[in-house]
């Protein structure tokens, strides 16, 4: 009983477990912070109410809460729950004369506390703040590992916004996109009843008297209420629908019916956007967003192309793949694009109204959708945009009325007429003057801008036939029962012939400027593929976004401390916006721009909602999730009429992903390169100390048993034995120290420590120095030194050079049999039309075989290693270090080493240094004594 009441005394607290397990997720999960929200169907609920209690609550913790921006409030008691709590000034924004409170995200960055308050989510911040939307505002204290607590209704989640509409006939403008309620880490529902909420806005506690009255007659109805109450209820359900699909992994499975939607330049085609995200979301399918460039979409004027802009923005919002098609029959492009894409519904925005609603006019987009998309089912969604509705009747028809057109076709039958007029003279057939007038059109059709060329040629074309032509001449009037038939030829071919020209001069100019595209994209990969450095990847890249956009480009390097390099400029005469003077574009306040971009891996500038007011469109160069640098593009005069498109910015994200492949790449290879350097040194260390070991063992052996005969013995041994013993420990000795003057030189030179004393030397002392250091064997050898001037002079490191010439001499000795001859050479030469002095040792032994060659200035190698029946290393002592030594001090002296073998025996090793004239030497002598 005893040992189970210590068992109990001694087992840990079951909280105290969980909050260290907590603890320790919290510190190896992600830095990213959690968002709360606070969510109801109108104003009043009591979301901020709800907020500040639970700030209260977990301040209570001990957790560090501050207020960030609380909506000021005419309601005591909820201002009085920010009593208490530690809140940021709200930071004073002036716009048009005003001075606006907004949430000051910098003074928030700069505090760091563990969980903010932020009022309002859907809010748009005024002019002048780094964000355009105050969600992107959470989104950035997210990303720095800052909780967040906010409010937000269910008018503005982007995904409801025409639903509510619909019902509400109010249109809501500040919204926020649905990944941000879906992605928060909790929602919680703030809920009252509607007659609770109309008697709160009654009795004052929500708006003023003057506004609450009308509220109370448009928005906050009693019907109005119950409607946004059940589809808050029922978005809170979908939530929880999803997050159970999505798992733990986070991401959706896509594994449902597809789907794809037209994205076009009027205001309406953002309820097909919405509603095909729904569409999407609800079938666990792709979302798909397609816009159709065609011959026209470089005619649309500013307005509608910040509205394409704007539509394609919103469907990447709500989680579409923009893909871009080329080609003037848009119904075509979408079915053959669907069908290889294998998308089960196209959506489409539909006006109410116009000609095609008569049943007049030319058949409409969604019926030939309905024919072409034979797998698809094609989905309208009523837009009432009755102006969408003509504009798109001329861009599909092409009836762009132009002046110059008019000239077109005008000449056209003028010079037709006059030809004519020359051929009837002549006296040939009618007929030939009417395939001149087809001709004629035809051939001018190919200058033509659209289908109204067509129109007035054919019809201009069968009255100056009538007039000029037909009898009775010079009339409109024709005699004949086979003139009808003469001119609905002529009207009818003309206008076919014209019109199939221009669709196929605008197909070819669509397909010229995709192959250009699609040429500069392959150039950029094979450029980037061979890019052998980061810095050549990013100047690759800079020059195909400056071929694919046509504008100058500023490139920041990622250094290693997280900041960046200098900004580079790209430039090429001749570029939109090269007019932007250069210090504006890489001025402190675009690099500050450029480094927010590279530190939250998020697009930033001109024409993002993150500081828009910069010169420069700024995107993130990455692979995954690492930043390698950013791409600034100049965008000036974005309003202008060279503004890209969908297709350009896909192509520019391409090239700039590709660049950071590459950089990864490369930055991969050159790690890789490093690990094999310090994987070789490692075993080079290792073979060393191996190799020393087992070489080290047998003098110092030797020296420790000669010296403890000459201790113990030394009466019992006669002098010449004492003398022998001695001469035994002198040479191990000196091998040893020969040893180690090869390791620590090797040693300098492995770390690039060597520092070499170079100077003009005279070659003759130097090798009379290395000959009284050699090997004390010299003795049974001939020596012959053969210097071709006493005066001969190389500049050398003589210290270095010494043992290069030691190391041969001795390499000689252990191979030339005794009373042989070692010779010691030096002669003048010529290298690459450089004057050398070349020095050399030769010995008579028995050569270098061939494959011993090969490998003879390898380290760790002697002849002897390996040999079957060859003679062990202890034989020849040495660790092949001695060769190896010498050929890196020559190379370091920018020279080579080489052998070969002498006729008929022996071998010659030779190196060569740069000569040096011992006048000028003695000449440069006078002259600093002098001077």
């Amino acid at each position: 009983m005893a040992a189970s009441m210590g068992d109990l005394e001694t087992r840990r607290d079951p909280d105290a477990i969980l909050r260290q397990i907590v603890e320790g997720e919290a510190a190896e999960g992600d830095a990213r912070g959690k968002l709360k929200i606070f969510f109801g169907y109108a104003a009043g609920v009591g979301k901020t109410y709800a907020m500040l209690e639970e700030a209260h609550a977990v301040l209570d913790k001990g957790f560090d809460v501050v207020v960030g921006y609380v909506e000021p409030h005419t309601r005591v008691d909820t201002m009085a729950l920010t009593e208490g709590l530690e809140q940021i000034s709200p930071r004073a924004v002036t716009h048009r004369g005003i001075t606006l409170r907004e949430f000051d995200l910098d003074a928030v960055l700069s505090r760091r506390p563990q969980i903010v308050l932020v009022d309002e989510l859907a809010h748009t911040n005024a002019p002048g703040c780094r964000h355009r939307k105050r969600y992107q505002d959470v989104e950035e204290l997210l990303r720095a590992g800052i909780s967040v607590f906010t409010t937000v209704n269910v008018q503005h989640l982007e995904g409801l916004n025409d639903k509510i509409a619909a019902i509400t006939h109010v249109s809501v403008s500040e919204r926020i996109p649905d990944r941000i309620f879906d992605q928060a880490a909790s929602v919680e529902l703030v809920d009252i009843e509607p007659d609770d909420l109309i008697d709160r806005l009654e009795s004052g506690k929500i708006y003023l008297p003057d506004r609450a009255r009308t509220a109370l007659g448009n928005f906050f109805s009693r019907k109005n209420l119950a409607a946004l109450r059940e589809i808050a209820l029922r978005r809170m359900a979908d939530r929880l629908t999803r997050k159970a699909e999505c798992g733990e992994s986070g991401a959706r499975v896509e594994a449902g019916e597809d789907v794809l939607v037209y994205v076009t330049p009027y205001a309406g085609n953002v309820k097909a956007i919405r509603a095909a995200a729904n569409m999407a979301e609800s079938y666990h399918g792709a979302f798909t967003a397609v816009v159709v460039e065609s011959s026209q979409s470089k005619k649309l004027d500013a307005e509608r192309r910040g509205r394409l802009r704007a539509n394609v923005d919103l469907a990447e919002e709500l989680g579409a793949h923009v893909v871009t098609l080329f080609g003037d029959d848009i119904a075509q492009q979408i079915a053959q694009y669907a069908e290889t894409a294998g998308a089960t519904h196209i959506v489409v925005g539909n006006a109410i109204g116009g000609f095609r609603a008569l049943g007049w006019g030319p058949e409409s987009l969604v019926n030939r959708l309905m024919k072409l998309a034979h797998g698809a089912v094609v989905d309208v969604v009523p837009t009432k945009d009755l102006p969408a509705q003509y504009g798109r009747l001329r861009e599909a028809t092409g009836f762009h009325f132009t002046v110059a057109d008019i000239w077109r076709a005008f000449a056209s039958v003028a010079l037709a007429t006059a030809l004519g007029l020359v051929i009837y003279e002549l006296g040939l057939a009618g007929s030939v003057v009417l395939m001149l007038y087809l001709i004629v059109a035809l051939l001018m059709a190919t200058r033509a801008d659209g289908f109204f060329y067509a129109l007035f040629a054919s019809l201009g074309s069968v009255f100056a036939y009538n007039f000029f032509f037909t009898v009775p001449r010079f009339t409109l009037h024709a005699v004949g029962l086979n003139y009808p038939f003469i001119f609905a030829f002529l009207l009818v071919g003309t206008f076919a012939a014209s019109s199939l020209a221009i669709r196929m001069k605008r197909q070819a100019e669509s397909t010229a400027r995709r192959a250009y595209r699609m040429e500069v994209l392959l150039e950029s990969s094979r450029k980037l593929q061979g890019a052998s450095t980061a810095d050549e990847c990013f100047r690759f890249a800079a020059e195909q976004v400056i071929k694919l956009l046509n504008r100058p480009v500023v490139m920041y390097r990622m250094l290693g401390d997280g900041s960046l390099a200098n900004p580079e400029l790209h430039d090429v005469p001749g570029t939109i916006g090269g007019a932007t003077d250069t210090a504006v574009l890489a001025s402190p306040a675009e690099a500050a721009v450029a480094a927010w971009s590279a530190s939250n891996n998020e697009r930033a500038g001109a024409t993002t909602d993150t500081l828009a007011n910069a010169h420069c469109l700024y995107l993130p160069i990455r692979s995954k999730d690492v930043v390698f640098g950013v791409a600034g593009v100049a965008m000036d005069d974005i309003d202008g009429e060279e503004d890209f498109g969908a297709f350009e910015k896909n192509l520019l994200l391409a090239i700039l992903d590709e660049c950071g492949q590459a950089t990864e790449q490369i930055l991969f290879a050159d790690e890789r390169r490093r690990m094999e350097m310090r994987m070789e040194k490692e075993t080079l260390r290792a073979n060393l100390l191996r190799t020393i070991s087992h070489d080290l063992r047998t003098p110092l052996t030797s020296i420790s048993g000669d010296a403890d005969m000459l201790l113990h013995d030394e009466d019992a041994l006669t002098a010449q034995q004492k003398r022998r013993l001695l001469r035994d420990i002198h040479d191990d000795a000196r091998w040893l120290v020969t040893l180690v003057e090869n390791l620590l030189s090797i040693t300098r030179i492995d770390n690039g420590t060597m520092q070499l004393a170079v100077q003009p030397e005279l070659v003759g002392d130097v090798v009379q120095e290395a000959l009284r250091h050699v090997d004390r064997r010299i003795a049974d050898r001939c020596v012959r030194v053969d210097l071709e001037d006493e005066l001969l002079m190389a500049e050398m490191d003589a210290r270095l050079i010494v043992q290069v010439v030691i190391n041969l001499v001795n390499n000689a000795i252990a191979y030339a049999p005794e009373g042989s001859c070692i010779a010691v050479t030096a002669r003048r030469a010529v290298e690459d039309g450089l004057p050398r002095v070349r020095i050399a040792v030769s010995d008579e032994g028995p050569g270098i075989p061939d494959e011993d060659r090969k490998h003879i200035f390898d380290m760790f190698y002697n002849g002897s290693t390996g040999k079957p029946g060859g003679k062990s290393g202890d034989f020849k002592r040495g660790m092949g270090l001695g060769l190896s030594l010498c050929r890196s001090i020559v190379e370091v002296h920018g020279g080579t080493l080489q052998v070969r073998n002498r006729k008929p025996c022996g071998s010659e090793f030779w190196f060569t240094l740069p000569a040096v004239d011992a006048e000028d030497v003695v000449a440069r002598s006078v002259e600093a004594v002098r001077g």
